[in-house]
């Protein structure tokens, strides 16, 4: 990927799996996970700790395209 191409979607659009940042500022890397609809958001899986994950809404923006 060109790394000038950095930006910007909401969670919804990324594809599952894919790795994202909460804000490009930000060190923690997270992997998108299952939509759960009790609680109405989509999983972000830590990458470096398997037993943490934050739930975010589906309209969030997240930060892509970056180099990890």
């Amino acid at each position: 990927m060109d790394k000038d191409i950095e930006q910007y979607a909401p969670i919804k659009a990324v594809k599952l799996g894919e790795f994202v940042k909460r804000k490009a500022e930000h060190s923690k890397v997270y992997r998108k996970g299952e939509y759960d609809r009790s609680l109405k958001g989509y999983w972000l899986l830590d990458c470096d700790d398997i037993s943490r994950a934050i739930l975010v809404k589906s309209d969030k923006p997240v930060y892509i395209n970056f180099i990890y």
